[in-house]
């Protein structure tokens, strides 16, 4: 018996779009603000439609944690890491798993030739893949359309 073996998805086929983005010229204030009313844990920085980096929110809690008011004085572009962390829409989930653990990181810019962000894969999206192969099913049959989902969003005072 031929067993069949199916190669990996690309990311592209389970990247989450539109991409949602700040400028490398937005306050560390203006991505917390846009992070918290979306529900993400990661925001694209760009700089005109290039991608620049990955701003998570680890990092912006660890900037406030130190001075709070660090987040109405700093850019954007100053707090994501000075290694990339983009990857193209064709590349196979596995490749983008190894890079992602080879960066420390949950989360990676899917970009165009141009270095413009067309989508984002993150461990969620990459576990979700695994549980799929493997046999697994979400909840309800439902996948999650973009990072964030189910997760509350908090409203200001």
């Amino acid at each position: 018996m031929n067993a069949h073996v199916q190669p990996p998805p690309t990311v592209g086929a389970v990247m989450h779009s539109p991409v949602v983005s700040v400028a490398a010229d937005d306050s560390l204030w203006t991505a917390v603000d846009v992070m918290l009313s979306r529900g993400l844990r990661h925001l694209v920085v760009v700089h005109g439609e290039t991608a620049k980096g990955v701003l998570v929110d680890r990092d912006l809690a660890a900037v406030w944690a130190m001075n709070p008011l660090g987040l109405k004085h700093r850019k954007a572009v100053d707090a994501i890491s000075p290694v990339p962390a983009f990857l193209g829409p064709e590349t196979d989930v596995v490749t983008a798993a190894v890079r992602m653990r080879s960066l420390g990181a949950d989360a990676l810019v899917v970009v165009d030739a141009e270095q413009r962000p067309i989508g984002m894969v993150t461990d969620h999206d990459l576990l979700g893949v695994l549980a799929g192969l493997l046999g697994g099913e979400e909840a309800g049959g439902a996948s999650p359309r973009y990072h964030g989902y189910r997760h509350p969003i908090l409203l200001p005072d």
